[in-house]
């Protein structure tokens, strides 16, 4: 064989090939196969991307009531530390009142006279009333007011011409309270007007 018929049988697949290409150009449209495993690809492809979106919102689900738990367990953790040592700070206000009362106690044995013994006794009262307030700790004043029972514990009740009927005639014990909780109620004693 010579380079010529070389050349023209190394032609002749393309032209072959090319010839190929044409009829298949022409075949017409009827002709052809439909692609059923694409369109079946197309028709699956949103249900698997609807499917991995519920997995996600479901993982995402799972992982949320996980956060909701740890924040659940370390508030109660916190409340449980919190009421546990709440009054620390009252307490370490109180700790110097509680010193000064027994200096007055050790002082009370030399004392020269009741005057200085009671004027210590006053000065340490008047601490502790301090202490208190520094806490929003108020004492409830019920002299010759108005009874409320919602501040006022009546423990009796006496006719007095000088007090008004339901108006504290004398405070017994003091109450407290706390912005505007009740403590402790102020005992009292409750006038029921004038003698008849």
């Amino acid at each position: 064989m010579n380079n010529e018929e070389l050349k023209s049988d190394q032609d002749l697949p393309e032209e072959a090939g090319n010839a190929n290409t044409d009829e298949a150009e022409t075949v017409p449209f009827e002709d052809r196969a439909e692609p059923d495993e694409a369109e079946q690809v197309e028709e699956v492809s949103p249900l698997i991307v609807l499917q991995n979106q519920v997995e996600d919102l479901e993982d995402k689900l799972v992982r949320s009531h996980a956060e909701l738990a740890n924040f659940r367990r370390r508030a109660a953790v916190e409340l449980q530390q919190f009421r546990m040592y709440e009054g620390t700070n009252l307490l370490r206000d109180l700790l110097p009142v509680i010193d000064n009362l027994q200096r007055a106690a050790q002082a009370a044995e030399n004392a020269s006279s009741i005057e200085d013994l009671k004027k210590g006794v006053e000065m340490v009262t008047q601490q502790f009333v301090e202490t208190l307030g520094k806490h929003n700790v108020e004492p409830i004043h019920a002299g010759n007011e108005a009874f409320d029972p919602n501040q006022h514990e009546a423990i009796q009740q006496i006719p007095s011409n000088d007090v008004p009927a339901m108006h504290v005639l004398q405070e017994l014990e003091t109450g407290y309270k706390i912005h505007d909780r009740i403590i402790r109620p102020a005992k009292v004693i409750v006038s029921t007007g004038p003698a008849e």
